[in-house]
């Protein structure tokens, strides 16, 4: 299909749902991790918490006693460009940066390909992600288990797109980090993730709000593209380019339709409540 009418096509689809809590990470971003060398070892530490006290309705677990560990992981780069080494699906290892102020995870082209996440660009769905510059096209995907040393986590929402710097291949935001406290030590270089209590009120490591967005973006992306294919397909007769066009859609609605059965059948393993969906 013709470059700029695919381009177009997607601007015109898209526009109405673009990913908002998952926005690009542009190079612009990059100028907040400026001004402090790697040689830096001020004393500053970073900390996230899980629930404090203004969040009371959390439940903690009674029926075992949990056993709650910590695992320290090194990193490069300096205080402000926290670069880990993170495995995917138990296969590809990448450096990454740790972006406690990004909700999601973002990866590079390349290491999507290198996952086999992506075979065909043009069969992956599309979608428009904010940044700092405006909005730039990626796609959405799911990735099943990341590891940062013996920390992991299931089933992560994933933004793939251009490289942003030769020196990581995207960046890992809060999603990954929901059953961990986090601590950046900075004279040792490393940083901590220590384990949360599980929560009844948190399946699968996510509280009500993660799971409403997360359905609200895939169920919205879905419908999106099906009243468009809706559309095309009231059309008695077909031009060449507009076969491509349907052909196209059709790929997209299928894409986003498998993306939200896998979000379905991951909230029942984990007894998400259906108002929460």
């Amino acid at each position: 299909m013709n470059k700029a009418i695919l381009t177009a096509l997607i601007i015109l689809i898209t526009a109405s749902f673009i990913v908002a809590e998952d926005r690009a990470f542009t190079n612009n971003d990059l100028n907040k991790y400026k001004g402090i060398s790697n040689d830096d070892s001020s004393a500053e530490q970073g900390n996230i918490d899980g629930p404090n006290d203004s969040q009371n309705s959390f439940i903690k677990k009674e029926d075992k006693v949990q056993e709650l560990k910590h695992y320290t992981v090194p990193y490069s780069g300096s205080s402000r460009r926290i670069i880990i080494q993170v495995t995917f699906n138990n296969r590809v290892t990448a450096p990454m940066l740790l972006d406690t102020g990004a909700p999601g995870m973002h990866i590079s082209y390349e290491l999507a390909e290198k996952l086999g996440i992506i075979d065909n660009r043009e069969n992956e769905l599309r979608v428009l992600i904010g940044g700092i510059g405006g909005t730039t096209p990626a796609i959405l995907t799911i990735i099943d288990r990341i590891d940062v040393g013996e920390a992991g986590a299931d089933f992560i929402p994933t933004l793939v797109s251009d490289s942003i710097s030769p020196n990581f291949e995207g960046l890992v935001g809060m999603d990954f980090m929901t059953k961990y406290s986090v601590r950046i030590d900075t004279r040792k270089r490393v940083v901590i993730f220590e384990e949360l209590p599980e929560y009844l009120n948190m399946p699968g490591g996510h509280d009500a709000s993660w799971w409403r967005s997360t359905f609200h973006n895939f169920s919205s992306i879905r419908s999106a593209w099906a009243g468009y294919r809706n559309r095309i397909v009231k059309q008695s007769s077909y031009t060449e380019q507009q076969r491509e066009v349907k052909m196209f859609v059709n790929r997209q609605y299928e894409k986003a339709n498998e993306l939200y059965n896998r979000l379905s059948g991951y909230a029942s393993e984990n007894s998400v409540p259906l108002e929460w969906r």
